[in-house]
């Protein structure tokens, strides 16, 4: 009674909702069906918040599937910003006894008079104020924008100028500015785009602190009047995989100046995806790179950008900058489109060598095992394997039956198990009972079904690179549409939990989701077992699972320990199976169904659990899986950087930390400001 009085309490707010989706859809007729079905996706995953969240996007072919904090969150956060964080930041860049200085290149052509000086007073709004900027212009045929900047420089002694006699495109002028420079470390922005006032200063804190050769940003994108949200790009820890499936780096974006001079530069070849080829020659020689978690840059966005009036330009541009990438990189693959603009697919061959052992647990379902044996067979075509079912102590005689038969055809080897349930001590001693040399294992559940041809390919040919430890699957639930695993959030719900669970995909089972994660391969901290390739390699130098971890989470530990060692963990959305698991289970609010596995897990990975997942952002929500924006919007005077270091290409080589941005002293003083705010 008392749930229907709630609904019933409810109806009127959603019929409100009803009515305001049915006129912002009539607003626009020709977009009727691509926004009823964004606006059905959103309602589905996460209700009538998320709802609210996609009206907001309507109308704007830039914004995200998944929804964005609305407009007035940022306008909170600035105010937050200026009364609650740059006091203390001031107060820190104070007391500095050594600055370093920040060069700040900006190339300009026909720039907008009014941006043209918005960007200016953006830089000159900074806190932090040891920086110059060094401006380029590419013989600007508006007389405004020389006389603009004669005008600027002549007020500020800060402001460099190179004004061009002749006009030789954006990386040419990019490299004029980077001429002018003479601090040890530069960033990039646009003639028509903002900074944050603290934005300087971040980059100054990590080049101080942290010593890197490359860092980037988060960033915010405006109506081209600053005032309309229209996304927040929150972005990982950097990711080398996902930067060759998604240029998701943009603004703001910063280079060791000698590191940058030593490489050419700018590419003057090159008029569009230049910034993109950059980042990814930079990245393959860059020891350390540095991700800032906050957003920095306003990137404002309007009809005149080159992106998007010359597609099909940029995506072919940009499919031979990364093919120039990969075999620089001694990557023996092929660089394609993927499934959608700015997104690609690194094709790489299976070397030979490569075989992998399947490992199947099952106590009875047959039905079930029959299922995924029949559908690995059908679909695996072009990769050496051998099907290992675990049967452990099954009673189901048609089950028997069914293990027997494999048996005694030689589709698969069956072994037999005896003892109480633990998933990681039967696979540990599956993987102890193989005498054919292998060299990944594949650990299977027996619900697993194989959707479509070459999935084992392409989790193989990505984990036969000697960095790579681990590749986990994309895995749906038997609808076909949800998703079930998409990665797995280390600190999710308090342990961990899979990216973009219960997201529903629209027919062609394409969607973007935030910034391409579903689409995208990509780092992550952890991959469910349920479908999980390992090499064999690195199994036995963790000295495969930990059998303390009986029934829950031993796959993340797994996982973890791949990581501590230096294997990367990738997520492989062009292998896509089906979960058999059942999509009511859900989660529910309080249960642990294995609590001794969690209290163990959660002891031993405390420091990584408190620090968070560096491939998932503190501005999102926690208790959620579809990289929802937190309102209200993450801001505090300490941000955790998040460290990338390498010793080179082609070996295990990734190492994760984090560098708090503020002392302890002004941690503390900050602390007590807000006690007597409160007060």
């Amino acid at each position: 009674m008392s749930s229907t009085l709630s609904t019933l309490r409810k109806l009127p707010h959603k019929l409100r909702q009803l009515g305001r989706s049915m006129y912002l859809l009539a607003a626009d007729p020709r977009q009727l069906g691509s926004n009823s079905r964004r606006l059905w996706r959103a309602w589905r995953t996460g209700g009538t918040q998320m709802l609210k969240h996609q009206l907001l996007s309507l109308g704007h072919p830039d914004a995200p599937t998944v929804p964005v904090a609305p407009t007035d969150a940022w306008q909170d956060y600035q105010q937050r910003l200026a009364s609650e964080v740059l006091p203390v930041l001031r107060a820190e860049i104070a007391a500095l006894t050594q600055p370093v200085s920040i060069s700040i290149l900006v190339p300009t052509y026909n720039t907008d008079p009014a941006m043209l000086t918005a960007m200016v007073d953006s830089v000159r709004a900074q806190i932090y104020p040891h920086w110059e900027l060094c401006i380029a212009d590419d013989a600007s045929t508006q007389p405004h924008v020389r006389s603009m900047l004669q005008e600027l420089a002549a007020q500020e002694p800060r402001i460099k100028l190179h004004l061009g006699e002749s006009n030789h495109g954006v990386s040419h002028a990019s490299n004029r500015a980077l001429a002018l420079a003479t601090s040890p470390f530069v960033v990039l922005l646009d003639h028509d785009d903002l900074l944050q006032p603290q934005a300087i200063y971040r980059v100054a804190q990590s080049v101080m602190a942290d010593d890197p050769d490359m860092l980037y940003s988060d960033e915010v994108l405006v109506s081209p009047d600053g005032k309309q949200v229209l996304q927040y790009f929150h972005r990982p820890a950097f990711s080398p995989e996902y930067l060759r499936s998604h240029p998701y780096i943009v603004h703001m974006v910063g280079f060791r100046t000698a590191l940058l001079r030593s490489l050419g530069g700018f590419d003057e070849a090159l008029g569009i995806s230049q910034d993109y080829d950059l980042i990814l020659r930079v990245s393959e020689v860059a020891s350390r790179i540095v991700h800032l978690p906050e957003l920095l840059y306003q990137w404002r966005t309007h009809t005149g950008s080159a992106g998007h009036d010359k597609m099909a330009q940029v995506m072919a541009t940009s499919t031979a900058v990364l093919q120039r990438h990969l075999d620089r990189s001694g990557v023996a693959a092929r660089s394609a489109a993927g499934v959608s603009f700015n997104f690609f697919e690194t094709q790489h061959q299976i070397a030979d060598g490569q075989r992998v052992a399947i490992i199947i647990p099952t106590k009875n379902y047959g039905s079930l095992v029959r299922q995924c044996v029949d559908s690995i067979r059908a679909t695996v075509q072009h990769a050496a394997y051998d099907l290992i079912v675990i049967d452990h102590d099954s009673t189901e005689q048609a089950s028997l039956d069914y293990f027997a038969q494999l048996q005694q055809e030689g589709t698969a080897t069956v072994l037999r198990y005896q003892g109480p349930f633990n998933f990681s001590a039967i696979n540990n001693w599956a993987v102890r009972q193989l005498t054919r040399p292998y060299s990944h294992y594949l650990f299977c559940n027996n619900d697993i079904e194989a959707l479509e041809s070459g999935w084992l390919e392409h989790m193989l040919s990505q984990c036969q690179d000697p960095s790579v430890g681990m590749v986990g699957a994309q895995l749906l639930y038997p609808d076909r549409t949800s998703i079930q695993h998409a990665g797995v959030c280390v600190g999710a719900f308090g342990i961990a939990e899979h990216y973009g669970k219960f997201l529903k995909l629209p027919p062609d089972r394409v969607d973007i989701a935030f910034m391409g994660r579903l689409v995208s391969t990509h780092e992550v901290s952890a991959v469910t077992a349920a479908c999980l390739l390992m090499r064999k390699d690195a199994f036995d130098a963790i000295d495969g699972y930990d059998e303390k971890l009986a029934v829950g989470f031993g796959d993340v530990d797994l996982c973890l320990r791949t990581l501590q060692l230096g294997w990367r963990v990738l997520y492989c959305p062009q292998a896509t199976l089906i979960h058999h698991e059942s999509i009511t289970r859900g989660k529910a609010e309080g249960y642990d169904p294995h609590p001794e596995d969690s209290a163990l897990f959660a002891s031993r990975w405390r420091d990584f659990l408190d620090q968070g997942d560096p491939y998932f952002h503190p501005a999102f929500e926690v208790r959620h899986t579809c990289w929802l924006v937190r309102t209200p919007l993450h801001c505090q005077p300490s941000i955790n950087r998040r460290l990338f270091s390498r010793s080179g290409l082609g070996q295990r080589m990734q190492r994760l930390s984090y560098s708090a941005s503020v002392s302890e002293p002004l941690q503390q003083a900050a602390a007590a400001a807000d006690t007597q705010r409160a007060a």
